[in-house]
């Protein structure tokens, strides 16, 4: 593995006394693959908001290469794409269009458009409005302005949300051959066997507080023999199947 690349130190977001995140701190290492597992509220989707600059954080910092950065700053934001849980895209506009809009928001052109549009398998309906697409078709659009940049981290919220079996496997082979070519993926999931096959790392969080955070084969093989990652978390607390 890598040396560690970014630091999240002691990050907080206080709502009130019981809604709350508090002290998170782990490093991400460049390339892996690194999930953040947890149910419904654990504080998953607050920790990739301050992350990715949306939220601010009550206290803490984001280091990058040993330096404190600002996770809103344009220097920071080069190099990053991110995938929200919930993407609200124009019904009236087709797939094409939309990412179309997307690129050039990152001065992107044409070819790599339908290169990400065939990787999504979306190109031969491009032309059709999002509002006849099913809510797979716009997840797997979502994904697709996420793949759009060339840049070293993809945040993805929940990517496989809505994905048929054929879509999640098609989505674990992306994000595969995304690592062979150096990026490095931080992505959300409730869903523990998508995590055991396809992550380096796994960190658990419940409650805004982190639990866990491990490699995936210390996870599974503890005393040397295999145990699966969805026990695992069920040991450490019976609240991860919460949502």
């Amino acid at each position: 593995m890598s040396d560690e690349w970014i630091r999240i130190d002691a990050l907080a977001k206080v709502y009130s006394e019981t809604k709350k995140v508090t002290d998170i701190s782990f490093g991400i290492n460049k390339p892996e693959i690194f999930a953040l597992c947890g149910g419904n509220g654990a504080g998953k989707s607050t920790l990739i908001k301050m992350l990715t600059g949306i939220m601010k954080p009550t206290s803490g910092k984001v280091l990058l290469d040993g330096s404190e950065i600002d996770p809103r700053s344009h220097e920071f934001k080069k190099l990053i794409s991110y995938m929200p849980d919930e993407m609200l895209f124009q019904r009236q506009l087709s797939g094409l269009e939309v990412l179309t809009f997307f690129a050039r928001l990152r001065g992107i052109g044409d070819v790599r458009v339908n290169e990400v549009l065939q990787q999504v398998g979306l190109y031969d309906v491009r032309n059709m409005q999002i509002k006849q697409y099913s809510k797979g078709m716009q997840q797997r659009l979502s994904l697709a302005q996420a793949l759009l940049p060339d840049v070293p981290l993809r945040i993805l919220d929940e990517p496989t949300n809505g994905l048929d079996p054929l879509w999640v496997f098609r989505f674990k082979e992306i994000i595969e051959e995304e690592k062979r070519q150096g990026k490095t993926i931080f992505f959300t999931t409730h869903i523990l066997s998508l995590v055991e096959e396809l992550a380096d790392r796994a960190a658990f969080m419940e409650e805004g507080q982190m639990k866990i955070c491990e490699t995936v084969d210390s996870l599974v093989n503890p005393n040397g023999s295999y145990l699966p990652l969805e026990k695992v978390f069920f040991n450490q607390s019976s609240s991860v199947y919460d949502g």
